[in-house]
């Protein structure tokens, strides 16, 4: 057999080697732990927000070299900031003490209504122009929809292009009456509810206020629009 004969020095670096050997072990699997942790907490932060969605988190990798000690209690995590696709989360322990922030980008899945035809300006929206796909709602700006009806019924404000997500900001309230149309006029009177019909003289929307002639008495009365077709008298 044949003897290795080391110097000091080479001596000194290969036991320096070998005690940091538990060390590196410690750290990957400190590391590989606080990357968990971060990514369930994450998952669970969004899924609060937007429940029934699929949700993926890629993170950065926390750095080894910081050489962690584990944590004997679980990590603590929370979302200072999270803008879109990115993230940062607030990493902590309490014993022993330390704290990072690892940072990351995420992608969040879930059925939005999007215009299932091309929808032109001013138009009355229906539910055979609407359907549901889903999108990266994390890459996209501005509040969206869930439910078709919550849009039905609605005035294209702009043209929307087919497969377009639906914001709010393209919709406005369609007239629930138009000039010209029969309506039913309600009006109270000690407890009991008297109907009759009449002709809306201006365009209205639910809550608007507007002329209304009374077709049996022929009289121009002020009412409130309560629907498609219907009216009430304060």
């Amino acid at each position: 057999m044949n003897n290795i004969n080391l110097t000091p020095v080479a001596t000194v670096f290969a036991i320096v080697c070998i005690l940091m050997l538990p060390f590196s072990a410690y750290a990957d699997d400190t590391a590989a732990r606080i990357n968990l942790q971060v990514t369930e907490a994450i998952k669970q932060h969004l899924l609060s927000k937007v429940p029934d969605s699929r949700v993926e988190v890629s993170l950065n990798p926390v750095n080894q070299h910081l050489q962690l000690a584990p944590c004997e209690a679980p990590v603590h995590v929370t979302l200072p900031f999270h803008s879109g696709e990115r993230i940062t989360a607030k990493a902590s322990c309490s014993t022993p003490r330390w704290s990072l922030f690892v940072t990351g980008r995420v992608k969040q899945y879930k059925a939005i209504v999007v215009a299932a035809t091309p929808i032109v300006k001013g138009s009355r929206i229906s539910a055979g122009k609407l359907q549901l796909r889903e999108r990266d709602i994390a890459s996209l700006s501005g509040d969206y929809f869930y439910r078709q009806q919550d849009v039905v019924g609605s005035q294209a404000r702009i043209s929307i292009s087919a497969d377009t997500p639906i914001t709010p900001r393209m919709l406005t309230q369609a007239n629930a009456v138009s000039r010209g149309d029969l309506v039913i006029i309600e009006a109270s009177r000690g407890g009991a509810v008297i109907r009759t019909e009449g002709t809306a003289r201006e365009d209205g929307r639910i809550g608007d206020i507007i002329d209304v002639i009374n077709n049996r008495s022929e009289r121009q009365i002020r009412a409130r629009v309560e629907g498609g077709g219907l009216v009430r008298v304060p």
